[in-house]
């Protein structure tokens, strides 16, 4: 927040380092959040050089897409102040992955591979083909996931810097639409029957259930002043049926009930 030295400085340090390149995006999305995306472009500019390297030299594009969608992110964030659209940018990129990174993509479904990683699994051509399908596509989440607790650190400095407790309620407010959250799970469960292709799309799709769950957990433990042990247990709840209760919750919206139940 110094200034864009500064900023490009830990930006291209934290971009150049292989274990801390999810600090390079978070400070580019602190600084596309609180000056502006032109701001956020000249920073995501200035990380690329180090997160690019890795791809040419290394071969690994970790770096490069979880900046690329952070900033994203960041942007819509800024601009409509709604995580739902943030968060499906984000899908939309990670499903994008497959056309950024096509050569990765198609080593990951490489059949060769495969039968490298699993030899006595004794899969025919068709388990392969979908065995690939879905490595990729929880590869492509993980990259999401990285990127989406990048957002929400650079949120979360912003809160602490410029606004105490506004990313907390902000976040506990997460709610997606019915429809949306509908089309997510009919795509999550049945996309496969429909398409091969969507088979690796589930896990992408599926993965702003789970943060709308743990809103959802966040909300309700504020709400009610419960205790951090039944924080626990939503936690538990959402890690075992995230999605699910996402969906239920954007249908019934627990939250607003409990603001109008008195105890």
């Amino acid at each position: 927040m110094r200034g864009r030295f500064q900023a490009a400085l830990v930006a291209t340090i934290a971009a150049a380092t292989p274990m801390f390149f999810w600090l390079g995006a978070a400070a580019v999305v602190l600084v596309t959040l609180r000056k502006g995306w032109l701001e956020g472009v000249n920073l995501t500019l200035w990380a690329a050089l180090p997160a690019t390297a890795w791809l040419v030299m290394q071969g690994n594009p970790i770096s490069l897409v979880v900046l690329l969608i952070a900033f994203a992110m960041a942007a819509v964030l800024r601009n409509t102040v709604s995580w739902v659209p943030t968060l499906m940018t984000g899908v939309v990129m990670g499903l994008g992955l497959y056309w950024l990174m096509p050569q990765f993509v198609t080593e990951l479904s490489d059949p060769d591979v495969l039968k490298q990683l699993a030899p006595n699994a004794g899969f025919d051509d068709e388990q392969i083909d979908i065995f690939g399908r879905l490595l990729t596509g929880l590869w492509s989440t993980a990259y999401l996931l990285v990127a989406v607790l990048s957002l929400i650190l650079g949120r979360w400095w912003q809160s602490q810097l410029f606004n105490p407790g506004g990313f907390a309620e902000e976040f506990r407010q997460l709610i997606f639409p019915p429809t949306v959250a509908v089309a997510i799970v009919v795509i999550a469960q049945f996309g496969g029957n429909l398409h091969p292709a969507l088979i690796g799309w589930a896990p992408i799709v599926s993965l702003p259930l789970f943060f709308a769950g743990i809103a959802l957990a966040h909300g309700v433990v504020n709400i009610k002043k419960l205790g951090s042990q039944w924080l626990v247990l939503m936690y538990l709840l959402v890690f075992l049926v995230g999605p699910y209760l996402a969906l239920v919750d954007s249908l019934m919206n627990f939250r607003r009930r409990l603001k109008k139940t008195p105890d």
